[in-house]
């Protein structure tokens, strides 16, 4: 016995031994979907048409959300063939990010963004992230390794280190998802970026902001690399170990780095509005009040997948020109590890600070 629900792009099919989603056809044609995209960076589009343009994007960000989850399943079977301490998140991307990217890159267009669904695997060391990447190089599937950037051996000029898998889904219309795989100093490193960027309400992982905070974190990325065995950044190399340290030393103390984390990151207070009665399955919307210095939280089963899509959507909508409210609809597997992958929107930096006062020490190579 089993009822449907119908929700944006699915249909959700209740069993007796649980909820299953099944696609349906998407809603709106690629060409409705990039207009949605150019109507929502413009600056000049009036309310009507922004409201009709979030709803498309909603539908088409909702589309990715089973296939979404089938790659999460797959990654999670193999990542526990190299650890036992890897985790995995998934996340749909949020309104501002997919329209910064879309202003970034001119020609990009809505339907062909490849990173609308994405997944992110957090291994314990770079030996880990290696040997995942090449679970996936062997594997065989129906959808076709559309791109891979190792930007560990190569990393962006801001110090950014990761490798990014792009698939292109076997599916009609072409879908595109992707999947990160990072160590925990690289993750580390980039939620620290993100919770600067937020502190000084600038997208510093977009390369805006102050420079000096900039610089540092460059710095911070060559001195991480040298743990990890891998090459620092071009700029740095010119730098000896000891010298690396000391630059990075003199950033902590001259930004006051360490103070700066501890004051404004302890101002912020988690606000959840509701407790979850199990602890897999769940999607959490997570919003990051920068204005209030709150954190809220609600939480849906996997059966309320509908209802978090609405609710992030009305979020959405309420908080389009607000730059100090960040909005995002994540699923981790399981509610306890939120925080642990998401440290940036509950500004948590605890395990950044312990590895800034090892540098001061002078210990953070010995660690």
């Amino acid at each position: 016995m089993h009822n449907t629900i119908k929700s944006i792009g699915y249909e959700f099919k209740i069993v007796k031994n649980g909820i299953f989603m099944k696609s349906v056809e998407l809603e709106y044609s690629k060409t409705k979907i990039d207009r949605a995209g150019d109507v929502l960076k413009s600056k000049t589009s009036a309310t009507e048409d922004i409201t009709k343009a979030l709803d498309i994007l909603s539908s088409w960000r909702a589309y990715h959300a089973l296939p979404l989850d089938t790659f999460a399943t797959v990654l999670r079977k193999r990542i526990q063939k190299i650890s036992d301490h890897a985790v995995v998140a998934q996340r749909l991307k949020r309104t501002p990010s997919i329209l910064l990217k879309l202003s970034n890159h001119k020609t990009m267009r809505l339907s062909a963004m490849q990173d609308i669904g994405g997944l992110r695997a957090i291994l314990d060391t770079t030996e880990d992230v290696y040997k995942l990447l090449d679970l996936y190089k062997k594997s065989k599937s129906k959808h076709s390794l559309f791109s891979q950037d190792d930007y560990i051996e190569t990393p962006k000029k801001d110090g950014y280190r990761s490798i990014h898998l792009v698939y292109k889904l076997a599916k009609t219309p072409n879908l595109f998802l992707e999947i990160q795989l990072r160590s925990q100093l690289q993750h580390i490193w980039a939620t620290g970026v993100e919770v600067f960027g937020t502190l000084q309400n600038s997208s510093f992982k977009s390369g805006h902001g102050s420079k000096k905070w900039l610089d540092f974190f460059s710095l911070l990325s060559s001195l991480f690399a040298i743990k990890e065995n891998r090459p620092p950044l071009k700029i740095h190399s010119i730098f000896s170990r000891a010298e690396l340290i000391n630059l990075v030393q003199k950033e902590i103390q001259e930004l006051q780095v360490i103070e700066n984390l501890s004051v404004y990151t302890a101002a912020y207070r988690t606000i959840s509005k509701n407790a979850p009665k199990g602890r897999k399955g769940h999607y959490s919307l997570i919003v990051l009040n920068s204005r209030e210095n709150t954190i809220s939280l609600e939480t849906y089963g996997a059966s309320q997948f509908e209802v978090a899509a609405q609710a992030y959507l009305d979020l959405e909508r309420l908080h389009f020109e607000d730059k100090q409210i960040n909005v995002v609809l994540v699923n981790t597997g399981d509610i306890k590890k939120l925080e642990l992958i998401y440290p940036n929107y509950f500004m948590d930096t605890k395990i950044l600070v312990q590895n800034l006062s090892l540098i001061v020490m002078g210990k953070f190579l010995e660690s």
